[in-house]
């Protein structure tokens, strides 16, 4: 395969990428506490031998190089739902998963069968003791304050751990709205600046018209490297056919 083509299929996969992660932000339009995807691109030289002397240049090649995460807040949705939680301020609500603790600004929860708060998936909502919250069958009234206090009529039952990072961009997605924290990026609990809103949730940070606006950019730039490769193979299949027929 000659250079053209190389250099042609670099940036295909690249745009491949970029559908599948448009793709994926459309999906997640609706889901609360979803924050959008976006793909980062690089170029890079090859040096050949060809590319040497006067006039000439190194290939080019295009290749996605990992995703960042745009963690601006979403929309905040009232639905008077006692357990309908949204975090005012860059923090996360701390989850323990079968994996470890994870952070999320999805802050769906319910009790589950022994009282304790989860999300849907499962996973138990943390207090700053590290210790799940326990809500009695005969507890009706829950109050959850705006520094992450949960009380019922029987008193205060501990305060949710908010989490906040000293760089969002390190964590890593390991689902649609969980993220895990790596070594070496400090984490803080309790910020007060960070407020809680109680029967609210945060919508997805989606722009569902940006979104579609790239996707229909990204599908005509697909389209037009993949003409360029039809046109480059025609060319070279007319070249050896031409050579053939004067051999």
């Amino acid at each position: 395969m000659d250079n053209t083509n190389y250099i042609a299929l670099s940036r295909q996969m690249a745009l491949w990428k970029q559908m599948d992660i448009i793709s994926n932000n459309m999906a997640n339009m609706n889901t609360s506490g979803y924050k959008q995807d976006d793909v980062l691109f690089t170029s890079y030289l090859v040096q050949t031998p060809e590319a040497e002397g006067i006039g000439r240049a190194p290939l080019y090649f295009t290749q996605d190089y990992g995703s960042v995460q745009n963690f601006a807040e979403g929309v905040f949705t009232t639905t008077g739902n006692t357990f309908d939680l949204a975090i005012k301020g860059d923090a996360f609500f701390c989850v323990d998963t079968q994996g470890g603790e994870r952070y999320t600004r999805k802050g769906q929860f319910s009790p589950d069968s022994e009282g304790k708060l989860v999300t849907s998936e499962g996973a138990v909502l943390l207090s700053e003791n590290d210790t799940p919250f326990f809500i009695a069958p005969g507890e009706t009234e829950i109050t959850i304050t705006e520094s992450g206090d949960v009380i019922t009529e029987n008193g205060l039952i501990g305060r949710l751990k908010l989490a906040s990072f000293e760089d969002n961009q390190k964590l890593l997605k390991v689902a649609g709205t969980m993220f895990e924290n790596v070594n070496g990026n400090t984490m803080t609990i309790g910020n007060d600046d960070v407020r809680v809103k109680q029967g609210v949730i945060e919508k997805s940070n989606v722009n569902a018209i940006a979104e579609m606006t790239k996707l229909i950019k990204v599908q005509r730039s697909y389209e037009y490297v993949q003409q360029m490769i039809d046109e480059e193979h025609d060319r070279i299949s007319n070249t050896i056919s031409t050579y053939a027929q004067l051999a």
